[in-house]
């Protein structure tokens, strides 16, 4: 199996190594890098989130093993949708962990953080938490992560989702339950775009809480991938 790990807005590969370690033997963890950021400093940011969807479903399809795939937040949308670009290639994926996002069919009018100026988006990176106080606090350190935050809010902002086909995939979702971003509700109706066996489950904390009980999470994850494992395997 291998365990396909994106990530939230402005984060990159890195944020994911330590997996590595922690669910050897149970799944090769890959986190594919996105432009901009980590190795791949430099190279445009993706505008599109479709369109970036597509750019990885392409590589991804191209796998032997079965894939299981982990977002949080903008992650859980792009794990979203390269999960439904894979499967209009053919490609089931084993199974879905999304986490801090609400369901995109729900989405009101576009947000427009990526306008915001960098004293408004350091704001809205404190209130939501999940970027360290060092790098917050420290100019030369902030003016590398501002770029990738904006270029991800601008991606997110403009996304609009598109009706397909339900997902008949099993998939966990996940959310904070101080989170208000992601009430109840919210979390439940994936279920109309997710038709395989779907769980919500509702953790303490906010936004981040994926990140204050991340032991918790691969524990999750060291869980459910060999169940996934096994019911592909009986049905195959």
């Amino acid at each position: 199996m291998r365990l396909v790990c994106l990530p939230h807005a402005g984060a990159s590969a890195a944020l994911f190594r330590p997996w590595k370690v922690t669910l050897s033997g149970i799944a090769t963890v890959d986190s594919p890098e996105l432009p901009g950021r980590g190795t791949r400093y430099g190279a445009p940011f993706a505008t599109d989130m479709a369109a970036l969807a597509d750019d990885l479903a392409d590589t991804l399809a191209q796998r032997t093993v079965p894939l299981v795939l982990y977002g949080h937040s903008m992650g859980a949308l792009l794990a979203f949708e390269v999960a439904r670009s894979l499967a209009r290639q053919g490609v089931s994926v084993a199974g879905l962990v999304l986490s801090g996002r609400a369901a995109p069919h729900l989405d009101g009018p576009p947000r427009a953080r990526h306008t915001m100026t960098d004293a408004e988006l350091v704001a809205e990176l404190t209130a939501i938490g999940g970027t360290s106080k060092e790098v917050l606090a420290q100019p030369d350190l902030l003016a590398m992560t501002l770029p990738a935050v904006r270029a991800d809010f601008r991606m997110v902002d403009t996304y609009a989702f598109k009706p397909g086909p339900a997902l008949a995939v099993p998939a966990i979702i996940l959310g904070g339950s101080q989170d208000a971003a992601t009430p109840p509700e919210t979390l439940h109706a994936w279920s109309a775009l997710i038709s395989g066996p779907l769980t919500v489950e509702l953790w303490p904390g906010g936004h981040f809480f994926v990140r204050d009980q991340e032991a918790r999470l691969l524990a999750l994850l060291a869980k459910v991938i060999p169940a996934w494992r096994a019911a592909r395997a009986a049905v195959v």
